[in-house]
C-alpha cells in the first residue's frame, strides 16, 4: 500500500490516516512519522489544538471515546486508522473496550473496509493471565479482529521515552540515578515511540498482514546496569541505577497519578503490584523480544538506545545544568 487514497484509482491524494489518541506521546510520534512519510494524518483527540509538523499544518478532528457518533465520524473521514487508547492501568476499561468495538465495526462497515493498526501500548500475551491492564488490551484486540475490518496488532514492550517521564526522570535529573522497578537481571528490549510509529507505518503498507499480532521491542536487549552505562556515555555524565522495589514503585505511581485516575486507589496499586511482580519474575521474559523475525515482515531501521539517548537534547541540557 502506497501513501495514496484507496477510494479511487484516479485519486492520487495522500492516504488519510486517522490517528486516535494523537495528543498522547505515542500518537503524536505517529502523526509526525506519517506526515514525514508522505501520508495525510488526521490527529483525532477530545480537544484538538493547532498542530504543525515541519511547518505543515496537520488536520485535526474532535472525537470522544465516550461518544460513539464522534468515533464513527472520525473513521468516516479517513482511509485507514491508527488506534491508540488510554491506559487501562489507570482508567476503567469497559468504556474503552466499547470504543474499540465502535471504531472497528465502523471501519468494517464500508464497501472498501478500512485498515486498522492497533497499538496495544504494552505487551499482550496470547491468552489472558488475569492482569486487568493486559486483559483489557486482549479484549480490545479480540473485538477488533472479530469486527471484520482488516487489522494488525502492534504490541510494544517497554518505552525508552518513559525514562523522561514523572516516575523516572526526577531521580535522573536530581540524583543522576536511574530508578526503575526492574530487577538487575531483567532483560528488556527497550523501544522508542518513533520506532513504534515506524513499525505501524510498515504494517500499514502491508495489508496482507491483516489478522496478525506482533510483539515489538528495540534492537538492544539490556539489563539495568548496562542501560545506565549506555545513558551515561550518551549523556556524558555518570549515572548510577537502583532496582526499585515493586512496593516503592507502586507508591510512587500513586503519587504521580493521584487525582488523574478513574480507578479506586487501592485497586490500582494492587493491580500494578501484581503485574510488575510478574514482569520481573515471569519465565517467558515478557519484556524481551527477538526482533529478527519481526523485521523480516516489518522492515524498518530501529533506533539503538545510545542513538535515542543522543537525540534527547532537552535531557542533556538539564543534566548539564545540574553537573
Amino acid at each position: 500500500m502506497k501513501p495514496h487514497s484507496t477510494s479511487s484509482l484516479q485519486n492520487t491524494s495522500p492516504l488519510r490516516v486517522a490517528v486516535f489518541g494523537a495528543t498522547g506521546d505515542q500518537g503524536a510520534a505517529q502523526v509526525r512519522a506519517l506526515a514525514r512519510a508522505g501520508y495525510h494524518p488526521v490527529a483525532v483527540s477530545r480537544h484538538p489544538k493547532p498542530l504543525t509538523v515541519d511547518g505543515i499544518q496537520i488536520e485535526t478532528f474532535a472525537a470522544d471515546y465516550g461518544n460513539a457518533l464522534s468515533l464513527k465520524e472520525a473513521v468516516e473521514c479517513a482511509d485507514a486508522i491508527f488506534l491508540n487508547l488510554p491506559s487501562t492501568s489507570f482508567q476503567a476499561s469497559e468504556p474503552l473496550i466499547a470504543a474499540a468495538h465502535t471504531i472497528a465495526e465502523s471501519a468494517a462497515s464500508y464497501t472498501t473496509k478500512k485498515y486498522l493498526i492497533f497499538n496495544t501500548s504494552l505487551p499482550v500475551p496470547e491468552i489472558k493471565r488475569g492482569f486487568a491492564a493486559q486483559d483489557a488490551r486482549h479484549e480490545m484486540r479480540r473485538v477488533i479482529f472479530a469486527s471484520g475490518c482488516p487489522a494488525v496488532s502492534i504490541q510494544p514492550v517497554v518505552f525508552l521515552d518513559n525514562l523522561l517521564k514523572g516516575w523516572a526522570w526526577p531521580s535522573i535529573k536530581t540524583q543522576n540515578k536511574i530508578v526503575y522497578a526492574h530487577k538487575e537481571t531483567l532483560d528488556v528490549s527497550w523501544i522508542c515511540h518513533d520506532d513504534l510509529a515506524a513499525l505501524m507505518i510498515a504494517a500499514l503498507e502491508r495489508p496482507e498482514l491483516a489478522g496478525r499480532s506482533f510483539t515489538v521491542g528495540g534492537p538492544d536487549t539490556v539489563q539495568l546496569p548496562l542501560l545506565a552505562k549506555i545513558l551515561s556515555r550518551a549523556w556524558r555524565c555518570k549515572l548510577s541505577y537502583e532496582s526499585q522495589s515493586v512496593d516503592d514503585f507502586c507508591q510512587g505511581m500513586h503519587r504521580v497519578f493521584q487525582g488523574k485516575s478513574s480507578l479506586e486507589a487501592d485497586k490500582l496499586i494492587g493491580e500494578l503490584h501484581r503485574i510488575y511482580t510478574w514482569y520481573n519474575n515471569a519465565t517467558e521474559k515478557p519484556f524481551c523480544v527477538d526482533m529478527a523475525s519481526v523485521l523480516k515482515e516489518l522492515p524498518v531501521r530501529l533506533t539503538s538506545i545510545e542513538d535515542w539517548s543522543k537525540r534527547q537534547a532537552e535531557a542533556q541540557r538539564l543534566l548539564d545544568s545540574t553537573s
